[in-house]
């Protein structure tokens, strides 16, 4: 056949029924009914488009059940013989596109949640800077864990050092009446109640936090520390312990102390606090051979918590009031606040030498 006649005859089935092709896979033919063909221009270099579920919907067509050419069946359906390309695709079933969706929807960044199920995951989001748990303890009632709890608690916002404080004891809740947002945790031996305490740990994600103690949990603050590891996740995310020790003077405190350091000397670092208000002299704590050989054993602190005047300090408990707002207070003469004023001074000059504090 001339080269002429072939040419009229291409030109005859352009309009009619496309020509079979039989070189297609046997695969495509026995499955063709399973494949569509979306047609999708060639984006420009400058521009694209985004793709739309309606274009994705108006583009795919169902070939035919025979075996015809992919290239002639597009060229039918347009009447445009210069297609840039074509691109074959098999349509996703109900249940994948379903599941495509979902998958596409659940790469949106979603706000961080408040749920207590998803705070550590949710924590791992957050921006860490360094925080601190401060813990007032000294297992003794009485020791005054609560008046240094609400001096630190004040020297802190006087170097602007934002905290979260927490008042773990029930039985005395001055600190709850004394300052704003305070929270609450409790410490129990028993697992169903155990995570209560857990709400300290989680504050420290976003700032320091202070924790007044009541007396004789020792063993129950001991264990939840060193049961969860607690110093080991702190090191990841950069939240340390001190623990604020306020010893009275007498052997049995001094003994609490030592025992504290024995064991959680490494894990957490310590600060033996002279409680000035309960012994002017603490000579005899120094000689002790325990106190001695703890030194040897274990790196603390030392620090000496200035006497409060006894009256002044009576009055300000009674007024449930913080030392800064008894310097302006009616009730207190001039000598008076100036007692406070020299106690409040003494006190930060205290925290501040710890350098434990920033």
């Amino acid at each position: 056949m001339s080269d002429t006649t072939e040419n009229q005859q291409a030109e005859k089935r352009k309009r009619g029924r496309p020509k079979k092709n039989t070189n297609l896979p046997t695969a495509l033919t026995n499955n063709s009914q399973d494949i569509s063909i979306t047609m999708q221009e060639k984006p420009s270099a400058s521009t694209t488009s985004p793709k739309t579920e309606d274009s994705n919907t108006d583009n795919s067509t169902k070939l035919p059940s025979d075996n015809l050419s992919v290239e002639d069946w597009v060229r039918e359906l347009s009447d445009d013989s210069n297609l840039p390309h074509t691109e074959l695709t098999k349509p996703n079933s109900d249940k994948e596109q379903l599941e495509t969706t979902s998958q596409n929807n659940s790469s949106t960044t979603a706000p961080i949640s408040t749920n207590i199920n998803n705070i550590v995951s949710n924590q791992e989001k957050l921006v860490k800077i360094p925080t601190t748990i401060h813990i007032v303890d000294g297992e003794k009632g009485g020791a005054g864990k609560s008046f240094v709890s609400r001096a630190l608690i004040e020297y802190c916002a006087s170097i602007k050092h934002k905290v979260a404080i927490v008042d773990a004891d029930k039985s005395n809740e001055d600190i709850s009446q004394i300052y704003k947002n305070v929270h609450s945790a409790f410490f129990s031996d028993d697992d169903k109640k155990a995570n209560q305490a857990d709400h300290i740990f989680d504050l420290a994600f976003e700032k320091s936090v202070i924790v007044n103690l009541p007396a004789q949990v020792y063993s129950k603050v001991t264990n939840w520390i060193k049961t969860n590891d607690l110093d080991e996740i702190g090191k990841e995310y950069q939240i340390t312990f001190v623990k604020w020790f306020v010893c009275t003077g007498g052997v049995d405190s001094v003994n609490f102390f030592i025992k504290s350091l024995n064991d959680l000397g490494d894990r957490v670092t310590h600060v033996f606090v002279k409680n000035c208000g309960f012994c002017d002299e603490w000579d005899h704590v120094d000689e002790m051979p325990e106190f001695l050989e703890a030194k040897k054993n274990h790196k603390f602190v030392e620090m000496k918590f200035p006497k409060f005047p006894f009256w002044e300090r009576n009055t300000i408990d009674r007024l449930g009031i913080t030392f800064e707002s008894a310097l302006s207070h009616p009730e207190l003469q001039v000598i008076s606040k100036q007692r406070v004023k020299n106690f409040i001074k003494e006190a930060h000059a205290a925290f501040a030498r710890t350098r434990l504090v920033k």
